[in-house]
């Protein structure tokens, strides 16, 4: 039977018959259902009480083919059931930045949850230049008790390798391997090129040895470092923000791989906002220098703010489970060091996954708005540049960025620097 998305009318006769649901809701004759359209791989839909608006949903459910292309790309309902167990078992985690799921229905391949209706996708926040006093703090507890808690340093040797198997989400990885670390490094025809981004840019991500080997390397990171349960797709826009609260949605990728990754994407977000933000600043008329800064100090201190509450996290843990990653008869200096060694590898991962991240929102199919909507073909290419520059610099040079005010001032030498545009 061909898949049919959901008629306003058919969904809120199926919400009504579940009675969780209901509860919420009330009548199915009193609900007002929008599909917005806003996913790339599912339908999205809000659903209110329109006697009671404050009574809302979200729902999602999955095609059997990926949304941003059409039925010509088929992907597996699954996907549906990975996001699922993921958001709840975040939710377990960090019940304060998880929205909660309501209701899942696996033969539908639906779920239904929390509306987040008084917030917004931080990317749109970003693109208007408005400051967020408590992300940075948000989102490093976030990563840090989600990354954490799904790996061997915490979960006993069977058991993490039981959650690993389960969690194997193949179709969704190997979207990931392809659209970030394949086909932006070569001529594909699902790349995409902005008309004025220079040909010797273009051709510098196919033929430049030194990225292209540590595009590979990430690759394989990527691939086989089965390290913690991660989101997945964590960007600016898997992310809803209001001055007080912080969630992180879609964990539809959600598998075991590297820390990096999830920390990488975000970081690679935030510098894309911060290049872009030389175009969008200027055009509200304001001097774009105080927000780009601010969108630098954010990215240090979601680093510097994981890293402590991961390692709070593991001596907590080590000393209340007397269980020592490197030994129980470890001394205090051992420990300490292998510490040291285990977060300048992570920092070292999160920079390369952030530099391929920024190379592919940049060339690849899947856009951001802040690069995308700028009109001036111009200019936009001078930004993109930079982006390419500077995610060069973190690919190849990930082992001797020894800290994050490192990256923060590599990203401001680009900006400043007339030669990279």
């Amino acid at each position: 039977m061909e898949f049919e998305a959901f008629t306003a009318q058919e969904l809120a006769a199926y919400l009504g018959g579940v009675p969780d649901v209901r509860a919420l809701l009330g009548d199915p004759g009193d609900l007002e259902v929008a599909e917005v359209g806003d996913g790339n791989l599912n339908y999205v839909y809000f659903v209110k009480n329109a006697k009671t608006p404050g009574r809302s949903v979200v729902v999602k459910q999955a095609p059997p083919f990926l949304r941003l292309v059409g039925k010509t790309w088929p992907l597996s309902c699954q996907r549906m059931e990975h996001e699922v167990a993921a958001l709840r078992r975040f939710g377990a985690l960090c019940p304060q930045h998880v929205p909660k799921v309501y209701h899942a229905d696996s033969k539908r391949f639906l779920m239904v949850m929390q509306h987040l209706a008084s917030h917004r996708i931080l990317r749109q926040g970003l693109m208007d230049g408005v400051t967020y006093p408590r992300l940075a703090d948000h989102l490093s507890t976030y990563l840090a008790n989600t990354l954490f808690h799904g790996s061997d340093l915490f979960l006993a040797p069977d058991i993490k390798k039981q959650a690993a198997s389960a969690a194997v989400n193949a179709e969704l990885c190997k979207i990931t391997e392809d659209l970030v670390f394949t086909f932006p490094f070569e001529d594909h025809p699902s790349n995409v090129y902005s008309p004025a981004l220079p040909e010797d840019a273009i051709e510098r991500l196919r033929t430049h040895e030194p990225l292209r080997i540590a595009a590979a390397d990430m690759k394989w990171a990527f691939m086989n470092h089965a390290e913690t349960l991660l989101h997945g797709d964590l960007h600016t826009g898997s992310i809803m923000v209001d001055e007080e609260e912080t969630f992180v949605i879609d964990p539809e990728f959600a598998f075991y791989g590297p820390m990096g990754f999830d920390i990488g994407a975000l970081l690679a977000n935030l510098l894309l906002a911060y290049f872009s933000r030389d175009w969008h600043g200027r055009i509200d008329g304001h001097d774009p220098g105080p927000y780009q800064e601010w969108l630098l100090e954010q990215m240090m201190r979601i680093w510097s703010g994981f890293s402590a509450r991961f390692i709070e996290l593991w001596r907590d843990h080590e000393s209340r489970s007397k269980r020592r990653f490197i030994g129980a008869d470890a001394d205090s200096r051992a420990l300490g060091a292998y510490r040291t060694h285990f977060m300048r590898r992570l920092f070292a991962d999160t920079l390369g996954f952030a530099g391929c991240k920024m190379i592919r929102r940049i060339v690849g199919m899947a856009k951001v708005a802040e690069i995308t909507r700028i009109p001036d073909a111009e200019a936009r290419a001078r930004i993109e540049v930079r982006c390419l520059r500077c995610a060069e610099a973190l690919l190849v040079g990930r082992a001797s960025l020894g800290d994050i005010e490192q990256v923060a001032m590599l990203a401001r030498e680009m900006q400043r620097d007339a030669a990279t545009m």
